[in-house]
């Protein structure tokens, strides 16, 4: 990431397009937040998807900058500059921070949390805690008739409609 000194907004990560030490212990943080443990299910964060939004925040330029952005407000909060990250932040104080970015750039928290969702309901262990099917449908799932090539005949016996070039 760039460096803390420039304290402009900074859309753009390292060259080696990987998140810093304190983005990943943030991203942690506000993910548990944003999807808390259920039942015997860890919260998003302590599920390990950091791996997962990385990727997708550098795949996508409109996660990439939603994610930044994000991170950005983040670390310009007071509260997180003054404790060296949210880790030890409480709880409320946490939601309350989520709350106001939330407030303030609606559009880059969307987004945000599109990656974290898109990211959490990958994971194998979330599809079995919620019982969906994991893996392909085909051809465990729906079985598919074999395709009749005798629908094809009348098309293949007419002349063709356009003209060679």
């Amino acid at each position: 990431m760039s460096s803390r000194k420039n304290k402009g907004l900074r859309i753009m990560p390292d060259k080696k397009n990987k998140f810093s030490d304190l983005d990943k212990r943030n991203l942690k943080a506000i993910m548990d937040r944003l999807i808390p443990p259920v039942g015997e299910l860890p919260g998003a964060g302590s599920i390990d998807l950091i791996k997962e939004v990385e990727k997708m925040s550098f795949e996508h330029d409109r996660f990439k900058k939603s994610v930044f952005l994000f991170l950005e407000a983040l670390s310009l909060d007071m509260s997180v500059q003054a404790f060296g990250g949210l880790m030890a932040i409480p709880d409320d104080q946490k939601d309350n921070i989520i709350s106001e970015i939330e407030t303030v750039l609606p559009e880059i928290f969307k987004n945000f949390l599109e990656v974290v969702y898109l990211a959490y309901y990958q994971d194998t262990a979330v599809h079995k805690h919620i019982g969906w099917a994991t893996g392909p449908l085909q051809p465990n799932g729906f079985m598919l008739q074999k395709f009749d090539e005798t629908i094809l005949r009348k098309i293949r016996e007419r002349e063709p409609f356009w003209r060679k070039v």
